[in-house]
């Protein structure tokens, strides 16, 4: 994700654990992907949030 740095802008991302339904919200790519607390493996992307933006 280095890379990207430089390259876009940053996002705020919604990201949830569909098994445990627990959500974070994130800014991509500046953070990296978060882990559930409570089963240990990757979250994946909700929502790209971006409402009031613009």
């Amino acid at each position: 994700m280095e890379a990207l740095k430089n390259r876009y802008r940053r996002e705020a991302v919604e990201v949830h654990c569909p098994k445990h339904k627990i959500t974070r919200v994130i800014y991509l790519p500046e953070e990296e992907m978060p882990v559930c607390p409570v089963c240990k493996k990757k979250m994946i992307i909700k929502e790209v949030l971006t409402e009031g933006k613009y």
